[in-house]
C-alpha cells in the first residue's frame, strides 16, 4: 500500500528523499513520521500545516545534523 502524498509539494519532495534513502515514513493524524535504517534509529516528524516559511530548509539542516542524513541519495 502506498503511503498517502504531503499536502505541500516542497515537503513532499523531503519525504520522498528520505524513502529513496530507505526511511520509513508513515502518516499521523497532523504529520509524518520519517524512520531512519539505522540502528540508532533517528525518527523526525513532518508536519502537515506548518506556519514557519522557512520549514524545509530548517527541517532538512536539523536532519543532516542530528541524524544519518546525507546529501543526495
Amino acid at each position: 500500500m502506498q503511503r498517502p502524498r504531503h499536502p505541500k509539494k516542497e515537503l513532499e519532495e523531503v519525504l520522498s528523499a528520505a524513502e529513496d534513502r530507505k526511511w520509513r515514513v508513515t502518516r499521523g493524524k497532523n504529520y509524518f513520521k520519517m524512520w531512519c535504517p539505522c540502528p540508532d534509529r533517528h525518527m523526525k516528524t513532518v508536519k502537515l500545516s506548518p506556519s514557519d516559511p522557512s520549514y524545509k530548509k530548517n527541517l532538512l539542516a536539523k536532519l543532516e545534523r542530528a541524524t544519518c542524513w546525507e546529501g543526495t541519495p
